[in-house]
């Protein structure tokens, strides 16, 4: 009966791995032996699908494929560059302010409130129009808006344990704060800070194609799958797959990943 339990609840994490393994595999096979190209070629533009573009071409002349493979490519790439540096900062800033307490909780704590205050991709579209377009811009512009989660949950599981026995043992011997923080109290919190993680990937990864969806993202030259679905709309009558490819990638993407955050949240937490 346990095992039949421990089945069921795993289930989401397979199909999240499977479907996210299927995915990377896919466009490393396309990568490898078909390469990757996304020069324009004016001439070639709009092009049908044939024998040496598999989805033709897109407006500019681009192999769609290609420009499909290169987003997918952009948009993970930021996602988890997004989520590691939010995790990173959230967390020791969340550590630093249930452990210190005092002012410099008020402080941390303040300023995430006033983050929180925004809507997040609102937030997200004013800081982006403050900078010049660019992958580093993006990738800070959606961490600012995303560490304030992980300084929350860490800071709530800090108070829970910062009157424990061990950490105030811990205390007693004069243990510094770093090793308080790294030795005692990550451990303890990097079970929900990976499920955080996993489950707040989606989330940067649909904020990353929403913003160049409306432009402001990356550059208007560069492929991505929020700027493909934008240029497909266009053609959704004459050409569907120009909408509809760059679309179903995007979902399928984002739902791997919502299935490994949710499969990992019942694992952690059974």
């Amino acid at each position: 009966m346990k095992s039949k339990k421990h089945k069921k609840r795993n289930t989401q994490l397979r199909i999240g791995t499977v479907l996210l393994g299927l995915i990377l595999l896919l466009m490393l096979f396309f990568a490898i032996f078909r390469g990757v190209s996304i020069g324009m070629k004016i001439q070639e533009r709009s092009q049908p699908p044939g024998a040496g573009r598999l989805l033709g071409t897109d407006d500019l002349g681009r192999d769609l494929l290609s420009c499909i493979l290169y987003g997918a490519g952009i948009s993970l790439l930021i996602g988890f560059t997004v989520v590691l540096l939010s995790a990173f900062s959230g967390t020791l800033l969340g550590m630093i302010s249930g452990l210190a307490g005092g002012l410099m909780d008020t402080i941390i704590m303040r300023i995430v409130d006033i983050v929180l205050a925004f809507p997040g991709i609102l937030l997200a579209i004013a800081l982006v129009s403050f900078f010049r377009q660019g992958i580093v811009t993006l990738i800070l512009v959606l961490t600012l808006c995303g560490w304030v989660s992980y300084a929350r949950i860490v800071r709530g599981e800090v108070l829970k344990y910062k009157q424990k026995e061990f950490i105030l043992a811990a205390r007693s011997y004069n243990a510094s704060f770093a090793r308080i923080i790294f030795h005692h109290l990550l451990p303890i919190t990097l079970p929900l800070i990976v499920v955080q993680a996993s489950l707040g990937i989606s989330g940067v990864i649909l904020a990353e194609s929403g913003l160049n969806f409306l432009g402001i993202g990356l550059s208007p030259l560069v492929p991505t799958l929020g700027q493909l679905v934008d240029a497909g709309r266009n053609h959704i009558f004459d050409r569907p797959a120009l909408i509809i490819i760059p679309g179903l990638v995007l979902f399928f993407i984002i739902i791997a990943f919502n299935f490994i955050g949710e499969g990992l949240r019942k694992k952690f937490t059974r």
